[in-house]
């Protein structure tokens, strides 16, 4: 193949996929930079995702890829042979082979998320980014498509984080903290956690302000709570009592006993129970019920706020 590429042409195909721009000015070295920057610069996009949006980092690195591929388009001989990953038989494959290992990444290794709620304050942020395991939890998936369903193979463990497609709409994946293991007894009393009969234990260790757009900022009680050896801070707002509603209705309902300041449940097997750490502002499992084993995306090992 000898014809020119056009520059216009490789400054589009880098916007869309670096990589696949320089392969498309016979860059191959330069492809496989890009390939590796690419991942680079989604790591620091994570990091420092609050103070710079993450559209902003990726839409950069690719105009300065977009501006390299046009000069490389510019220089190249009208007379050199180009070789056989050039033509559009060559991208597609390279494109396809490229999505394969990103949505494989995804899917059976890590996924990084975005928090859209207050719902884990002062654990995970609003806004913040967070990586979620996924090997071992057997939902192998992403992009909104499942192909492999496994059983849970990892230890699942009272205290971690995990995320979970939500009861109520399976499309919608939801992130909260493990309370409860199938079997476990769990009571919430007066906003006083107990597992198994043992109330878990908590330390005050001073007060969270807490930005809201409606109601501005609110100084909440700060809490430590300890389970099972994992340690983590939960937000509590003294100017809501505990009033759960009496009609509640989802999956194995009979298992949980509603009054107006306490909610208690036997975990039923196959399921999990779920709370968000601004206790006073999430809808969890003491709203919707248990989740099912199946519904387990993966474990949060990494946050950045």
């Amino acid at each position: 193949m000898n014809k020119k590429p056009n520059k216009w042409l490789a400054a589009i195909l880098s916007l869309v996929s670096p990589p696949i721009g320089m392969l498309y000015v016979s860059q191959l070295a330069w492809a496989g930079i890009y390939f590796v920057a690419g991942f680079a610069v989604a790591l620091l996009a994570l990091v420092y995702g609050r103070q710079i949006p993450f559209g902003v980092v990726v839409l950069g690195f690719n105009v300065i890829c977009a501006a390299h591929a046009y000069r490389m388009a510019g220089k190249y001989p009208a007379d050199a042979a180009r070789p056989a990953y050039s033509p559009w038989y060559g991208l597609l494959a390279a494109y396809a082979a490229l999505f394969i290992v990103v949505f494989g990444f995804r899917s059976f290794l890590f996924e990084p998320f975005r928090m859209p709620s207050g719902s884990m304050r002062p654990s995970i942020e609003v806004g913040a980014h967070f990586v979620v395991q996924k090997w071992g939890y057997g939902h192998y998936g992403t992009y909104d498509v499942l192909p492999f369903q496994r059983p849970i193979s990892a230890e699942m463990r009272r205290g971690d984080v995990y995320v979970f497609d939500y009861p109520e709409q399976p499309s919608v994946q939801f992130v909260k903290r493990l309370i409860g293991l199938p079997g476990d007894k769990i009571e919430y009393r007066n906003k006083q956690l107990t597992i198994n009969g043992q109330a878990v234990a908590q330390r005050k260790v001073g007060t969270y302000s807490e930005q809201s757009a409606a109601s501005g900022a609110r100084h909440l009680e700060q809490l430590e709570e300890n389970i099972d050896g994992r340690t983590y801070s939960v937000a509590l707002n003294d100017d809501i009592k505990m009033d759960f509603p009496q009609d509640l209705s989802f999956p194995q309902r009979e298992m949980c006993v509603y009054k107006a300041d306490t909610v208690s449940c036997e975990v039923p097997p196959g399921h999990y129970y779920f709370m968000g750490d601004s206790r006073d502002n999430s809808r969890d499992s003491r709203y919707w019920g248990f989740v099912a084993e199946p519904s387990i995306v993966g474990r949060v090992v990494s946050v950045f706020n």
